[in-house]
């Protein structure tokens, strides 16, 4: 009861002291309930997405969600419209007060306005109650995509108390006034803008709208003055048009930013009922399918990223310092350019990047799969009018997106008949053409784009040839083999479309932080060959002055659950860790990108070396944007090296022990501590460490928990420790190794997902004592079998298909017998098991096949 009292002598003293605008956040204790949450206080911005999406085994909710609130409507009121303002709600809204709805909102991404005021009770207490659905629907853009579909209201909410005569709030901008600038030099501009003015009062209102404009620095430039008069319940347009003379441009590296204030008032002008100011920019630019991109007549290459909008523990219901902090990480990391992907984001975003400069590819969500429906074309179509007209006074925004790897599901699934496939690609071009026209009347000056995917079928269709800039999302190296195909696909590509303006939408691989090795190769998740893969994109990119520029995929790790990779649940293509934390790609980036002096040694993940030999040579990467780099070691050996595409490898030789190294170029330096072990000594240091390994792989593992490595494997020799005999388990011929499958029953998952097959046996040559082995495994394959492998009433042998089943030996003796891991553990799961091993010399575990192939995932030997 406090509150209400509280929000009453707020709005009383608000209602006796000025007449204009009154704008608050409706944020804070709501009463949230869903079919599967009982009712419990909140916060808004909210998801009740933010734990479900990543829990192994279940499907996170997609249903209805309800918010409650009571709001107390001062008697003051009574000649006023009241609105609730939403940021983003996802995906379908619907208002009650008092129980009758009060309006509703179609679409997740983009912000709406709904007017309560006829629902309210004057002087007594309302019941706001707001249902979200992020259910499933066909007809309702996205309908399939990479990333998840958090339900809730995610975004700010606003409570608006306005006059009856007011700028129009309730439309497809928000209340956003827009703001056009038409034609731009360095010598002149022409500004114009078009306010709506609408009298929702019962008797004619006269009104006064004036205008001002003001430079970079707050000094006015323009006063303009309109009058009108409005009949009950009318709207009227008022357009204003003049000029600025040597205007200051914005740009990435200067992105200077007007304003304009726009008032309303009825009587004395000096008495405003209603009010809206805004920023803008003058810049002029161009997709040239020849020589890139320009702004404001000189080139520049766009050099970014793609971004979601979620956080690990948050979802997707972030805080804006969140929003204008990973802007600003982007922004360090020396970029010019990022991409909304795959949908509007906060307002908050857009004002950051025009602030920091950073130019904006913004996109709606039609992505992967379009319904041959009316009210899902219609969606689409409102989502983007949304957009534009939103967002529309941004100058970082240089694209309008609106179509992403469209023909992706089609391409892919192999149920579809070849009629199906004709209408899809009938009903999905047409939309194009609907989005396009629609993009070009609301926005003529800006640049139309659409990302594809690596299909032909985007050319054969047409429907590449609709936008003005086609966008390539583009995995050589990843999904598809070979590095060096990117650039060939790009000149193939230009070749045949010489007037199609290209820019690289998307392109990374995966990268786990817990995942090392100087041995870099697809599909292995190692930060090293995450840098091999951008370093040679970014080589491909700045040598064809054709291509518009790039955007990395993606900015950090997101939320998307059907995913199975390192970390599953998690997309992990990013240049940061869901949490932000930095890998070293991004740092790598600053290294090419950015123009003041920067130096770093890459490896932060990486301090623990296990040379193979003593002629081993431990490869040392520095980034720097330097031309050469110096390396000091331990204070005291210095050498030097050439820098080449912003990094310098130095291959060390190092004794057993821990190294201070330290970077340094000019006045700058950076320094990191390693510790070198070499693999020939870990045996006779049982005594104080366990030995752990990453059996099938290359790669070292570091488990996040007990901080324990597990190295990366290597075949026996006399003297030392090893696998005898088999091969590196693959699941696809078109990946490099290993099961992307979330393992069950640890979040150890990569440790499991590599392996090797039909292995024969693992030797120590430790010397006397007594030990403890343990053998980590996961059944592969979702159809192995849980038969057993004799049939018990007869003497005949059968080894039914799909069977995995061999012996574990220790020193000669069997200490598990038919081990069939889908039957005894089940499928994809982890499993350990320990063995207590007393030797005089030696120890070999052997594995002997009974069906199928054996395999061991990881092993673990303890001195006891």
């Amino acid at each position: 009861m406090k509150i209400f009292t509280y929000l009453f002598c707020f709005f009383t003293f608000l209602g006796t002291a000025i007449a204009q605008r009154q704008v608050q956040s409706l944020n804070s204790a709501w009463r949230f309930s869903s079919e599967v949450q009982p009712e419990k206080n909140v916060n808004i911005p909210h998801t009740w997405n933010a734990e479900d999406a990543f829990k192994d085994g279940k499907e996170y909710f997609r249903g209805k969600g309800t918010y409650k609130k009571t709001l107390f409507a001062p008697q003051k009121w009574q000649n006023k419209q009241v609105f609730l303002k939403f940021e983003g709600s996802n995906q379908v809204t619907e208002v009650f007060v008092n129980g009758t709805s009060a309006g509703k909102h179609i679409g997740g991404y983009t912000g709406f306005v709904i007017d309560i005021s006829e629902e309210l009770k004057l002087a007594s207490e309302n019941e706001l109650k707001i249902v979200v659905d992020n259910s499933h629907n066909t007809n309702i853009p996205p309908l399939d995509a990479d990333f998840n579909f958090y339900g809730g209201i995610y975004r700010d909410l606003e409570l608006i108390i306005i006059d009856k005569l007011h700028f129009e709030l309730e439309n497809a901008a928000a209340g956003n006034i827009l703001v056009r600038t038409p034609q731009v030099s360095e010598e002149k501009a022409l500004v114009q803008v078009e306010a709506r003015v609408v009298n929702d009062g019962e008797a004619f209102r006269n009104a006064t709208v004036a205008l001002e404009i003001l430079d970079p620095n707050a000094k006015k430039l323009k006063t303009l003055t309109k009058k009108i008069r409005l009949k009950a319940k009318e709207s009227k347009n008022v357009i204003f048009e003049t000029s600025v003379k040597n205007p200051a441009l914005w740009s990435p590296q200067d992105p200077q930013l007007y304003s304009f204030e726009i008032s309303l008032a009825s009587g004395n002008p000096s008495e405003k009922l209603d009010e809206f100011s805004s920023k803008f920019g003058f810049r002029w630019f161009e997709a040239d399918p020849e020589k890139g991109f320009y702004l404001n007549g000189k080139p520049i290459k766009l050099i970014g990223a793609n971004r979601h909008q979620d956080l690990q523990g948050l979802g997707n219901a972030l805080p804006n310092t969140i929003h204008k902090s990973d802007y600003r990480l982007i922004k360090e990391m020396g970029a010019n350019f990022v991409r909304t992907a795959h949908y509007p984001q906060d307002p908050e975003v857009y004002r950051t990047c025009d602030e920091l400069g950073l130019i904006v590819w913004s996109e709606v969500p039609v992505i992967n799969d379009v319904t041959a429906t009316d009210e899902y074309h219609n969606v689409a179509l409102q989502m983007q009018k949304e957009q534009i007209q939103q967002f529309f006074n941004h100058p970082s925004v240089i694209f309008w997106g609106y179509m992403n790897e469209i023909f992706i599901r089609l391409v892919f699934n192999n149920e579809m008949t070849e009629s199906e496939k004709e209408d899809k690609i009938e009903t999905s071009v047409a939309l194009a053409k609907k989005l396009e026209k629609l993009t070009k009347e609301l926005d003529p000056h800006r640049l139309s784009v659409m990302a594809l995917h690596e299909n032909e079928l985007y050319n054969t269709s047409g429907i590449a040839d609709i936008p003005d800039v086609i966008g390539w999302n583009l995995y050589f190296g990843w999904y598809s083999p070979g590095l060096e195909n990117f650039g060939k696909f790009l000149d193939e590509q230009h070749e045949r479309y010489p007037n199609r303006p290209l820019i690289i939408s998307e392109y990374g691989p995966g990268a786990d932080v817990r995942i090392q090795t100087e041995d870099p190769k697809p599909w292995d998740y190692s930060e090293a060959y995450q840098l091999k893969l951008h370093r040679s994109y970014i080589n491909q990119v700045l040598a064809r002055d054709y291509v518009v520029g790039m955007a990395a995929w993606n900015f950090a790790d997101f939320g998307s659950s059907f995913r199975q990779d390192a970390i599953p649940y998690i997309n992990q293509k990013g240049l940061l860790n869901f949490d932000r934390s930095k890998k070293d790609i991004y740092y790598y980036y600053q290294a090419r990108l950015v123009d003041e002096s920067m130096i770093y040694i890459a490896g932060e993940n990486y301090e623990q070396k296990f040379p193979k030999s003593e002629n081993h040579k431990i490869s040392i990467p520095v980034f720097s944007n330097a031309e050469k780099v110096n390396l000091s070691i331990n204070d005291s050996l210095k050498i030097s090296s050439e820098v080449t595409d912003g990094i310098s490898f130095f291959d060390l030789k190092l004794p057993e022990g821990t190294h201070r190294l330290t970077a340094t170029t000019g006045d700058i330096s950076h320094s990191r501590t390693i510790h070198v072990l070499p693999r020939k000594n870990l045996l006779k240091k049982l005594e104080t460490q366990d030995l752990t390994i990453n059996v099938g792989t290359h790669v070292n593992y570091k488990d996040p928990v007990t901080k324990e490595i597990w190295m990366s494997d290597q075949q026996y020799e006399p003297g030392g420790f090893g696998y005898v005999g088999g091969e590196v388990y693959q699941k696809s011929a078109a990946k490099f190794q290993g099961t992307a499958s979330d393992i069950q029953g640890t979040g150890n998952d990569p440790l499991f997902q590599t392996m090797r097959e039909s292995i024969e046996a693992y030797k120590f040559d430790v010397e006397a004592g007594t030990y403890r082995v343990t053998l980590l495994f996961a059944e592969p394959e979702f159809n192995a079998s849980e038969e057993n492998i004799y049939n018990l009433n007869t003497s005949e042998e059968k080894k039914p298909e799909g069977v995995r089943s061999f012996d574990v030996k220790v020193n000669g003796k069997i200490v598990s017998e038919d081990l069939n891991l889908a039957r005894d553990y089940g499928r994809i799961r982890a499993v350990e098991i320990s063995y207590t091993v007393k030797t005089e010399k030696g120890i070999a575990i052997e594995f002997s096949e009974n069906a199928g192939k054996s395999l061991l995932s990881g092993i673990k030997l303890e001195k006891l």
